[in-house]
């Protein structure tokens, strides 16, 4: 387990960052860059977009639970606010009836006050765990850097490790699983910011809360082939029970309606070329992968499952080995 965390995890985030980034870093290779500068280039301008995206959400985030926070707090079962308002949902009436919201937000501030007073004495242990994140991240940032600047490089070496006979074997092997983890990664991020993209726009148009954070889990979410979307809208379904049947309704209507424009239309036209593989397999893959290694496993399920797939093909095909 030690060995996953502190090694595999590092090489498979580098490796999915590497064909995201990839495009860019040939653009700056094709204008006469040298590699070294390019990967440089690349790696700079990427963190200082994720590190912009990552304040403006933040900050978005900050002011979204700020006001959740003042709403939950101003709600009582005896407020002229609630009990004015069109009862559109008899099970929260029912649940204001037993629970004492207020109540709740003391406990709510006791647990955060526990952890404030504990934070001294678990020091040590939150400065190991900030430390080892970090030295993980940078462990992705110099494997991916490398990745950018020496990937055919490494490549050749590999090659050249084993007998000439079976050089041009691995030399196409090594190419078409280049290829194909390529369009899976690029095919995955556009489906992922296409499905975000579009549950945003219908969060917007039904007037779900927090619209802008949900939709970033769903783009999230969306690189877990098939079960992502489903897992996405958990969350935002609570919420809709919460505020009634007519919310429901909405937000069945914006689920189907994403679904369908994802099955029919984004899938099959960013997808097609990517990778052959029917859907039943990928729904075996991901729900077997989830069950026995979690999420980890259910992202790199279907790119691992091409790359066996690819070898055995080559080896076939090279009759290095025989089907029968």
């Amino acid at each position: 387990m030690t060995l996953y965390r502190c090694i595999l995890v590092p090489i498979i985030i580098s490796v999915f960052l590497f064909y995201i980034l990839k495009p860019l870093n040939n653009v700056f290779i094709q204008n006469g860059i040298s590699k070294g500068i390019s990967s440089l280039l690349t790696l700079i301008i990427s963190l200082i977009a994720a590190l912009l995206i990552l304040y403006f959400f933040i900050r978005y985030a900050i002011l979204e639970f700020n006001g959740l926070a003042k709403n939950i707090n101003n709600l009582s079962p005896n407020t002229k606010t609630f009990t004015s308002q069109k009862p559109i949902n008899s099970i929260v009436n029912e649940i204001y009836k037993y629970i004492n919201i207020n109540e709740l937000i003391k406990i709510a501030n006791n647990i955060m006050i526990h952890y404030t007073q504990n934070f001294q004495s678990n020091l040590y242990k939150n400065i190991n765990d900030i430390v080892d994140v970090f030295s993980k991240m940078l462990l992705v940032l110099l494997i991916l850097f490398f990745l950018l600047k020496d990937g055919c490089k490494l490549r050749d070496k590999f090659i050249d490790l084993f007998p000439e006979k079976y050089r041009d074997f691995l030399s196409e092997t090594l190419y078409d699983v280049d290829r194909a983890l390529n369009a899976y990664v690029t095919g995955q991020l556009m489906v992922a910011l296409s499905l975000a993209i579009m549950i945003y726009i219908g969060y917007k148009i039904i007037h779900m809360p927090n619209a802008l954070i949900w939709a970033f889990f769903t783009f999230i979410l969306g690189f877990i082939p098939f079960i992502g979307f489903f897992i996405s809208m958990i969350i935002p379904s609570i919420i809709a029970i919460s505020k009634g049947l007519y919310m429901i309704i909405k937000l069945s209507i914006v689920f189907i309606t994403v679904q369908t424009l994802k099955g029919r239309v984004v899938v099959p036209l960013i997808m097609s070329s990517a990778l052959k593989i029917h859907p039943l397999t990928d729904i075996f893959l991901v729900v077997t992968a989830v069950s026995y290694g979690g999420s980890m496993a259910a992202f790199v399920v279907v790119p691992l499952y091409a790359i066996v797939k690819v070898t055995v093909l080559s080896l076939y095909k090279y009759r290095i080995i025989k089907i029968r």
